[in-house]
């Protein structure tokens, strides 16, 4: 009921009472309540067009909310081109309250909004953001900034909370950052987009060799002609194309090639989105999409065929513009031993992930190299990539959002949309979440409702307000976060280690590029 609707209630018996008390004498008994038949039909003819009317105007009002916004949502949505008829359009029976609206013929689908969105409003429905549950909207507004597309194809309606703007790193149409000589393409510009990334990746060596080969002073001090920063989908077009063009150069990955790509789940289906822009990659983008396997064999493939070079477990530390000519120093530190490494190029191209380097735990023990199966692998990890693949493991999952969840769940259990399913005895792993003080506030309450599933029925073990003191061969010590006090000793076979990672703002920063 509205303010407007109460006080008319609240008036009507007023009324009442007052003319109860004026007519008692005169009507005597033969009314009721004070007033004659015809009053009391009077006053229900009252009440009656009153309640039309208030009905009226509600319907009015509820017809009116996205056609004719506030001027708050007004100016919002000048500022990403949407009009009163686009917003009556996608979303006519729409209700009053804040809640997201997509724009279905903008979105690219690149899981931004609904990674972005804390309360599961959200969902990838047939490649398309989709509002899954408006009524659970809490007006964060962090799908509409998270975006990257213009004009945005996710905003926010009935809200008159100001919308920051997406801060990504400033390039021009050739990708070059306010540093000259410095570019950057894919994840890290803003535009999270196999296709658009493989092809800024072609297209940015074009921009570099048009550059040095057309004008540009020889440099003799620099030995490279460009160093390419991080080899995903964008890092590995530019150093096949750079490999083709016959340009000096070195590629350096600080994991491994295509490593987000391979961190996908077994045969995810990953769509080369936006369907209309043609491919212009020396890797295969082309079509709707392809499952994971196919798209590693494809590009590994392309790799080979041409001969590229990439230095895997190299991280870049430093990218400095040389005092005495037009070049840049890049400093790295190679493999487990952090071997120092010095390149001196002419041109960079920054094709770093968004997720920038994994937080270490900084414990002794935690570079620990084990033997198993003849092979020596690393105990922790940093992402979880393929779940079957643990079995019958003793784990331990350090961190409290959605990554350790998600991670933490699909050791023991296998999921069924919302639902999960728990492994067989001879598949299921002993599992222990260890946080540091509760779960994340941006926790996806899916993941909320899952994680404590598990932990109801004796499948996750979990230390609240407790941190890892050390890891060793077999096992790890789980110490209380703030005394220090040693919780437990637990038998280990690995750690993962998901606290979040370090977003390559400071490093863009470090190099002068500015963000926003």
């Amino acid at each position: 009921m509205s303010k407007s609707q109460l006080l008319f209630v609240v008036a009507a018996l007023l009324a009442l009472l007052l003319v109860n008390q004026l007519t008692a004498e005169s009507f005597g008994k033969s009314v009721m309540g004070g007033l004659p038949w015809y009053g009391w039909l009077g006053g229900a003819a009252l009440l009656a067009a009153a309640g039309a009317l208030f009905a009226r105007q509600d319907a009015e009002r509820s017809g009116r909310l996205l056609a004719a916004p506030t001027p708050e949502a007004e100016e919002a949505a000048r500022e990403i081109h949407v009009t009163k008829e686009d917003l009556a359009r996608v979303d006519p029976d729409g209700p009053d309250y804040p809640h997201p609206v997509i724009f279905p013929e903008r979105c690219i689908g690149c899981h931004a909004c609904v990674e972005a969105c804390p309360h599961d409003v959200l969902a990838i429905v047939n490649g398309i953001a989709t509002p899954v549950a408006r009524d659970q909207c809490m007006e964060d507004t962090s799908c509409q900034t998270e975006c990257p597309v213009s004009p945005k194809a996710c905003i926010v309606v009935n809200t008159t909370k100001k919308i920051p703007p997406r801060k990504v790193p400033q390039r021009d149409a050739r990708f070059m950052t306010n540093v000259a000589g410095c570019y950057i393409i894919g994840d890290v510009s803003g535009t999270p987009l196999i296709k658009n990334a493989a092809n800024e990746g072609a297209d940015v060596i074009r921009h570099v060799s048009d550059e040095l080969g057309n004008g540009a002073p020889a440099e003799p001090k620099a030995e490279l002609d460009v160093v390419v920063i991080g080899v995903g989908p964008a890092g590995l077009s530019a150093a096949i194309a750079a490999q083709e063009s016959g340009l000096r150069y070195a590629a350096v990955e600080q994991d491994k090639v295509l490593a987000t790509i391979e961190a996908y789940p077994l045969n995810k289906y990953v769509f080369f989105k936006p369907d209309a822009m043609e491919s212009r990659a020396p890797i295969s983008v082309e079509g709707a999409g392809r499952q994971r396997e196919e798209i590693l064999a494809s590009w590994r493939a392309s790799m080979e065929s041409s001969r590229v070079r990439v230095n895997e477990g190299e991280s870049c530390k430093a990218v400095e513009r040389a005092e005495d000519g037009d070049y840049f120093l890049v400093r790295t530190e190679r493999g487990a031993s952090k071997e120092p490494k010095e390149y001196r190029a002419r041109r960079v191209v920054l094709a770093l992930g968004n997720r920038g380097t994994p937080m270490r735990l900084k414990v002794p023990g935690e570079d620990l190299q084990l033997v198993r199966g003849g092979r020596a692998e690393a105990k922790v990890r940093y992402r979880l990539g393929d779940p079957l693949e643990y079995r019958g493991r003793r784990v331990v999952v350090v961190g409290a959002g959605n990554s350790a969840v998600e991670a933490a769940v699909d050791l023991v259990a296998r999921r069924d949309g919302e639902r999960i399913i728990f492994r067989p005895d001879e598949e299921m792993n002993d599992v222990t979440l260890v946080i540091r003080s509760d779960f994340k506030s941006d926790l996806k309450f899916a993941n909320k409702v899952q994680v404590y599933d598990c932990i109801d029925e004796g499948r996750i073990r979990v230390f609240y307000g407790a941190t890892v003191k050390e890891i060793r061969d077999a096992e790890v010590v789980i110490m209380h976060a703030r005394t220090s006090e040693v919780l437990a000793t637990l038998p280990n076979d690995y750690v993962f280690a998901m606290i979040g990672g370090d977003r390559p703002t400071r490093f863009l920063e470090s190099i002068g590029i500015k963000i926003g």
